[in-house]
């Protein structure tokens, strides 16, 4: 009786061969249920992966920035100068045209002594000897923001600082002050443009103040010279801390459009960035000086984004809300859009104490 019991409850545990239950699988609703958490999941994680890039973006381009700044400063130390924003000939037999940037200066402080070291300095830098030079794609002159780079040409994102505008030949005058916008400036609000002459009352002639409100400028390299102005870092009165070096510009170096555009190139849009043009179509006369016009329109700070390579000299990113600027004493700071006109016209400037008691005083 026992082992009869045994085996009838052995009997009930052990499954008939063909009776098993068949295995349970997912609905339909499951499966779109676990479709949906994923891709919420994914829907999370995607924007921090790309706040990770950008960041990362960031850190490189002020990296590069500030490894550039150093560059300059360096070169500057070296020759008790600093550089010229660009070369260019005066008209003097065999010294006609361009002939190079601050770029070329810096090369060998940037790890480039190579391509410096090949540079005929006594030629111009679309001469074959130096051209294929120039179209070198040099990683440090880009930020990886700047999303209007060329792969392997002569990009540039860095710029420096030429304050309020240019020198140029104008109606037969060498050395005429003018802005971006090509308009005469008269600086010291006299009346008189493309002049070297002081006003009545001792204020500085238009060239002198040009020379207090930029800190590079374009220089003659051989023959007679017109255009000789320069600055050290003890002409830096208003002090390195408070004066703007470098800015980023989307709208410079290489550009499809034109085979003359690249890092080397001495052009004025392509070297370096201004300010907005504080004072009234270019007079600066008692009454017509306006910082507030230093970072508005289409001078102001990210205007120019989308617009033509080489035609808008002013600070330009990729990045949101403003751009990244290295100062004299070498720091690198992100510097908002929205910048007080006037505080941006003072950092550009790295003599703008010496201005008070004229119209400019700030």
């Amino acid at each position: 009786m026992k082992c009869k019991r045994c085996f009838a409850d052995r009997a009930k545990t052990v499954p008939i061969s063909g009776s098993s239950n068949p295995r349970r699988g997912y609905t339909i609703i499951e499966l779109l249920v676990v479709v949906a958490v994923i891709s919420i999941l994914i829907a999370l994680a995607l924007p921090a992966v790309q706040s990770a890039r950008e960041s990362a973006r960031q850190v490189q381009c002020l990296s590069n920035m500030r490894n550039v700044s150093l560059g300059l400063l360096q070169a500057t130390d070296s020759a008790n100068r600093f550089p010229a924003c660009g070369y260019y000939g005066d008209g003097s037999p065999g010294t006609v045209g361009s002939y190079r940037s601050w770029v070329v200066e810096v090369l060998p402080y940037l790890g480039q002594s190579v391509i410096f070291d090949k540079w005929d300095l006594e030629k111009g830098y679309e001469d074959p000897v130096n051209s294929p030079l120039a179209n070198s794609h040099i990683p440090i002159l880009t930020c990886p923001d700047d999303k209007t780079e060329v792969s392997g040409q002569g990009n540039l994102t860095y710029v420096v600082n030429s304050g309020v505008g240019f020198t140029t030949l104008r109606n037969g005058i060498h050395d005429c002050p003018i802005d971006p916008l090509q308009q005469a400036l008269d600086l010291n609000g006299n009346g008189i443009t493309c002049n070297s002459s002081a006003a009545p009352d001792g204020t500085p002639s238009d060239r002198e103040i040009l020379a207090q409100m930029g800190l590079f400028f374009n220089e003659t390299w051989k023959g007679e010279s017109r255009s000789k102005r320069h600055h050290t870092i003890a002409s830096i009165t208003d002090g390195a801390s408070n004066t703007m070096l470098i800015s980023e510009n989307l709208r410079t170096g290489f550009d499809p459009a034109n085979s003359r555009a690249n890092w080397a190139s001495p052009n004025p849009y392509l070297t370096s960035y201004y300010i907005g043009a504080p004072c009234l179509s270019g007079n600066c006369m008692s009454g017509n000086v306006d910082y507030n016009r230093s970072n508005s329109g289409g001078s102001a700070i990210n205007s120019g984004r989308t617009q033509p390579e080489g035609s808008s000299p002013y600070p330009s990113s990729g990045h949101n809300g403003g751009v990244n600027i290295g100062f004299c004493d070498g720091r690198v700071e992100f510097v908002s859009e929205n910048i007080d006109g006037k505080v941006y016209a003072a950092q550009a400037s790295p003599q703008g104490q010496s201005l008070q008691g004229t119209s400019l005083a700030q």
